[in-house]
């Protein structure tokens, strides 16, 4: 049997019905919002249709949680805000943009 192939951060944040620019806490908060409303036991779908909705949705918030902690995307919105004598680290932001998950899809300008 084929392996699947994992879900992308872009994709995952769709699943969920997030914005680019997520925090970890609006990610935890958005996944138990559908947990709940799809969760077999409360959700009025159908038992496969439930089920195969809870199984994209665990993948998504499992996807989104493991990138962020990787690249140590902020916990909750106020660490989002960046404060006016941090600057930033023009590396970064060269390679990833202003988006603080997503970046602007340039490709590297050396190999790993």
């Amino acid at each position: 049997m084929a392996a699947q192939k994992r879900l992308s951060p872009r994709k995952a944040a769709n699943i969920l019905g997030l914005g680019d620019a997520a925090s970890i806490s609006q990610i935890r908060t958005r996944y138990h919002a559908l947990a709940r409303e799809w969760h077999p036991d409360v959700s009025g779908y159908e038992s496969d249709e439930a089920h195969n909705g809870m199984i994209s949705l665990n993948e998504a918030y499992g996807v989104l949680i493991d990138y962020c902690l990787r690249y140590e995307i902020p916990f909750s919105d106020e660490e989002q805000v960046q404060r006016e004598d941090s600057g930033y680290d023009s590396a970064w932001m060269d390679r990833f943009g202003c988006d603080p998950i997503w970046g602007d899809g340039k490709p590297r300008d050396n190999p790993r």
